[in-house]
């Protein structure tokens, strides 16, 4: 189990090329990844992974029996993304940025999406990043569609301000401890009624 806290020197070198862009020398837990694979609840809908840095969501992912082709992978650091594509030659990757997201599903004729599963640092970005890159996600999702997302904080990975506005709707689903760091589990999704602004 501590072998899957060590930092891996391909992720170390991300870091270093865009600390903000990755967020943490550590990529995530197998148990992080499982607990944000386990929340994945169609394994033929499509599924799109945002910031799949070594794989070890991806791999999650795999292992909970998800379709292969009903998977799109999303990596903005080309570096990483190249292992990815060795590593699984078999699924959809892009290397390209979450801001263009609806963009790059475009370019593969690829419809909404069931679930993005996410390891995007959002807290780490700038407002109007995030704001760019939360509104390419849900305009690539179903109406009923959620965002998996994590965040090392002990706050939300998006403000509740920031959410309210978007009309979406956070749950804290899982606390992962043997992660480095602690790492919480959240779920998005849009309010399916009108918010009460009174």
């Amino acid at each position: 189990m501590l072998s899957q806290l060590k930092a891996k020197p391909d992720f170390i070198s991300a870091w270093i090329r865009n600390p903000r862009q990755v967020g943490a020398l550590f990529p995530s837990s197998g148990c992080l990844a499982q607990a944000m694979a386990t929340q994945v609840s169609s394994m033929n809908g499509l599924t799109i992974e945002l910031g799949a840095g070594t794989g070890a969501v991806t791999s999650a992912l795999l292992s909970r029996g998800l379709n292969p082709k009903r998977l799109v992978v999303v990596e903005k650091d080309q570096i990483l993304a190249d292992k990815l594509i060795s590593q699984f030659p078999s699924l959809s990757i892009l290397a390209g940025d979450a801001t263009r997201l609806q963009q790059l599903l475009k370019q593969k004729d690829l419809g909404l999406a069931d679930s993005v599963v996410s390891s995007l640092p959002l807290l780490n970005m700038r407002t109007h990043t995030r704001i760019r890159v939360l509104t390419a996600i849900f305009n690539s999702l179903s109406d009923d569609g959620k965002l998996i997302q994590y965040t090392y904080s002990p706050a939300p990975p998006i403000p509740k301000q920031l959410a309210r506005s978007m009309q979406l709707v956070g749950f804290r689903i899982d606390r992962i401890l043997w992660n480095l760091p602690p790492a919480h589990v959240w779920v998005y999704q849009r309010f399916r009624t009108p918010l009460n602004h009174t």
